[in-house]
């Protein structure tokens, strides 16, 4: 960021007219650069520094802005609301006198950085009928994969895969399931015998009968789906992972159970449903995410689109932690990360990125509204 840019920035900061970005920049800057003292001026630039830091301090205080500033409660304590204003008064210093934002978003050496760019993923996966057949879903042909035990697989030409039952004669007997096994890098959507849709992120298993029994609908999940339920209010629809039952009639949720997170979270979009766990249930509603730490549920109000951001072809990130961005970017270019910084020295990020173009796009974006640096090398990725 040029130095004009940079005095526009803080002048609409100053002004209260900046956008939500704008105030995640700043901001961003004075807890990496300011409170940690990560200067990369020399010692005349600090002096004149600390001059217009000073200046710009006292002015402030003699506007009496008490919406911006007050300093009669606890004169003695520099509050958040001055310390921005100070920093402020920093940045817009060093751009006065010719200098350039010493924080790590500059493009100039991106291309040198990023010239082993990485593609996104896209619809892969195997599947394992319950008959013990492997298809790879990723090279086959559309149309008619098999017909077998009363239940047709199909292809369609953007890549659904469409279960459906041809007869019931074997309804009753006992089976094996079907397996769908998104790679990393992978995702797929599915349609099951009952009508319910299903959309499985990456590095997902997904299991389910030829035929569902007599008293409900019961999948295993192991990694992250999105469900939109068929109604059928005498067969509850049960998903089953290794913390959690969820039971719904009729609804659409997203469950996030990879076995690398912290916690197995449900989130509801519309309809009701009921969590269990090892030591209790609870009722969710829409707009709303359980948790469960442990044998512990616990319930949120949150944004369900940022739940979904994946099923939308998105990375949607609000105030979201590096090692949690980490995992989701891992998972869908099938790439390593090395952390050569320390993780509580980074801020959290938000921003949005389409989820099908090229990593660069995602870590340019991460770089612009953190004091971060990425470098690419092969299917390693490398965080300073």
């Amino acid at each position: 960021m040029k130095t004009e840019q940079a005095k526009r920035l803080i002048q609409h900061y100053l002004d209260g007219v900046a956008s939500a970005k704008e105030v995640h920049l700043v901001d961003s800057f004075v807890e990496q650069q300011l409170l940690e003292n990560t200067w990369t001026t020399d010692e005349a630039q600090k002096a004149a520094f600390g001059k217009k830091l000073k200046a710009r301090i006292d002015a402030e205080r003699l506007k009496g802005d008490e919406n911006r500033l007050n300093m009669e409660v606890k004169p003695k304590i520099i509050t958040r609301r001055l310390l921005i204003i100070a920093a402020s008064a920093a940045l817009l210093a060093l751009c006065i006198i010719g200098g350039f934002f010493a924080i790590k978003y500059r493009a100039d050496d991106r291309s040198e950085r990023y010239a082993n760019d990485v593609s996104p993923g896209g619809n892969r996966a195997i599947l394992t009928l319950a008959d013990g057949r492997v298809i790879d879903l990723t090279d086959s042909k559309t149309g008619e994969l098999a017909n077998t035990n009363g239940l047709s697989v199909k292809k369609a030409t953007d890549g659904l895969l469409v279960f459906s039952i041809t007869n019931n004669g074997s309804a009753n007997e006992d089976q094996k399931n079907n397996t769908i096994t998104t790679p990393s890098g992978g995702q797929y959507q599915v349609n099951l015998p009952d009508g319910t849709q299903v959309w499985l992120n990456a590095e997902t298993k997904f299991s389910f009968p030829n035929h569902f029994n007599a008293k409900n609908r019961c999948v295993e999940l192991d990694g992250e789906a999105y469900f939109e339920v068929s109604k059928d209010k005498n067969h509850p629809f049960i998903v089953k992972s290794s913390k959690q039952q969820v039971e719904v009639l009729g609804t659409h949720f997203n469950i996030n159970s990879y076995e690398s997170s912290l916690g197995t979270k449900t989130t509801l979009l519309e309809g009701s449903v009921k969590v269990k766990g090892a030591n209790g249930e609870k009722v969710i509603a829409p707009g709303e995410q359980s948790i469960i730490y442990g044998n512990t549920i616990e319930i949120t109000e949150v944004d369900p689109a940022l739940a979904i951001d994946w099923k939308n072809g998105e990375f949607r990130f609000k105030n979201e932690s590096l090692p949690s961005i980490i995992q989701k970017l891992s998972r869908w270019y099938g790439v390593r990360f090395v952390v050569e910084s320390r993780y509580e020295l980074m801020p959290s990020f938000s921003g949005s990125v389409p989820r099908f173009d090229n990593i660069s796009e995602v870590l340019k974006m991460l770089e612009e509204t953190g004091n971060i640096k990425f470098y690419i090398n092969g299917k390693v990725v490398t965080v300073k």
